[in-house]
């Protein structure tokens, strides 16, 4: 009850909080190799020094809040790729104890007037010798956010985006319970439970955060992928689903995540219609692909351009999802700090 009061009394003080962005996608930048099952998650068994620098780097832009590597890893998935069920369990943990190793290391930095960190520049040193940082978000400690990714990322079959599971309620509860118990055990600051493409499976991660023995008392938003501007991906409404979790008491917040730009205010909007919980934004960046020249186009100027719109509209956490990166988290931090 007390983490609960106390994130939600930091988003009501502070908010809009930056949130940070893509994850896969920069650690390609990065010239990792994540064409896997794992996906990100591969990083923490081959290199989980390189899951800190793109913490650091989203820290660097003005992340308020970084979410951890852990979308995809699983106990199950771990033990697939040849682990004991003691390593699995421990390599699922170490995703939320990175992301809170890069948030100290970079406190600490900071403390300690450093440029750089771990390759990443912090900022700038000034004629009287001071140093002037490129990040100054709203908190003056980041908040760690553990990804809890839907059970189709864990799939890797693309159901994360249609919802076609074909399995029940139930079911989910037991893919879920252990694996946000596991985060759990970590002490993150909150539970970013992300990319549900269905109500069902909001149902069930909504009870499995219900349970204390669980959760901690860690408080949660649960975050939908819509394929329109009222609809989540498997078609039932943002509205029916804000609903349901208007009534958790456990559940601090609902999301919008991995869906295009265009579509957030319109949801936003009906998320608000029904709710005061807070409201948390983090859509793909938006670009067009053009097939014939193999490139993408368009994309962070409008999307830029949209975090004025989704402010205005409600929303209490902004941040970016597929093909964001740190460079644009830090002009939408300069979008909100300037209000």
């Amino acid at each position: 009850m007390a983490k609960r009061k106390a994130f939600l009394k930091i988003v009501k003080e502070n908010g809009p909080l930056i949130l940070d962005g893509a994850f896969g996608t920069e650690l390609e930048r990065h010239g990792c190799n994540i064409h896997d099952e794992l996906w990100s998650s591969k990083m923490l068994i081959e290199n989980p020094e390189i899951i800190k620098k793109v913490h650091i780097s989203y820290l660097a832009a003005g992340a308020d809040i970084i979410e951890s590597s852990g979308y995809q890893a699983t106990v199950a998935g771990f033990k697939a790729h040849g682990y004991g069920t003691e390593e699995a369990l421990d390599l699922v943990k170490l995703s939320v104890r990175l992301a809170v190793q890069a948030r100290n290391e970079f406190l600490e930095a900071k403390a300690n007037d450093a440029l750089t960190l771990r390759g990443i520049t912090l900022g700038e040193q000034l004629p009287d010798g001071s140093v002037r940082y490129f990040s100054e978000g709203a908190l003056p400690k980041p908040l760690v956010a553990a990804s809890v990714g839907p059970y189709g990322a864990f799939l890797a079959d693309g159901s994360e985006y249609r919802g076609d599971y074909g399995v029940q309620t139930e079911y989910l509860e037991v893919f879920h319970i252990p694996r946000i118990a596991l985060f759990c055990e970590e002490n993150p600051d909150v539970l970013a439970c992300e990319t549900v493409p269905c109500y069902d499976e909001a149902i069930a991660i909504a009870r499995t955060l219900c349970d204390p023995l669980t959760t901690k008392g860690i408080p949660a938003w649960i975050s939908f992928s819509c394929k329109d501007e009222h609809h989540i991906s498997s078609g039932e409404t943002i509205i029916k689903c804000a609903e349901m979790i208007d009534k958790v008491r456990q559940v601090t917040g609902i999301g919008i995540n991995c869906t295009a730009p265009e579509y957030v205010e319109s949801l936003i909007k009906d998320i608000r219609s029904v709710t005061n919980k807070s409201i948390a934004v983090y859509p793909n960046l938006g670009e067009i692909y053009d097939g014939e020249t193999k490139t993408w186009s368009g994309g962070q100027q409008s999307f830029i351009d949209y975090v004025d719109i989704w402010r205005k509209a409600g929303a209490n956490i902004i941040g970016g999802c597929c093909r964001t990166n740190p460079d644009i988290i830090r002009e939408v931090a300069k979008q909100i700090h300037v209000k």
